[in-house]
């Protein structure tokens, strides 16, 4: 499951972000074991595509997700400093990588509908 020292990884982690202590650096990493991602390309009906925007130490980051929505399989996590249609194509290239054949693509913002006309020859 997790190999090495709780309080190791809490005093590096303390370091960079905010003070964690060794019991949340467990329950995480317990947590983060139970994830499932996919490996290999398959077949897939739905996948749901996501964007969040995080503050890290005064900075944005923004985090892109990919889930099979059947299956509930992580196709691909992508971070990132800024938001465009180059980076959008970029991940969204990730997660068709991902599949064999041409999956319903459910987005919520405007770049991914832009750039899926692009990639994907549909209009959103």
């Amino acid at each position: 499951m997790f190999h090495g020292s709780c309080r190791k990884v809490s005093k590096v982690l303390s370091l960079a972000l905010e003070p964690i202590s060794k019991s949340a650096v467990h329950y995480l990493a317990k947590k983060v074991s139970e994830i499932r991602v996919a490996k290999e390309p398959r077949y897939r009906r739905c996948i749901a595509v996501d964007e969040t925007k995080l503050r890290v130490k005064k900075s944005h980051v923004y985090v892109w997700s990919a889930v099979d929505v059947d299956f509930g399989i992580i196709l691909a996590i992508y971070a990132s400093w800024s938001r465009n249609m180059l980076i959008a194509s970029k991940f969204l290239r990730m997660v068709l990588d991902r599949c064999v054949n041409r999956p319903l693509i459910v987005v919520r913002y405007v770049v991914f509908s832009t750039t899926l006309s692009a990639l994907h020859n549909i209009y959103i």
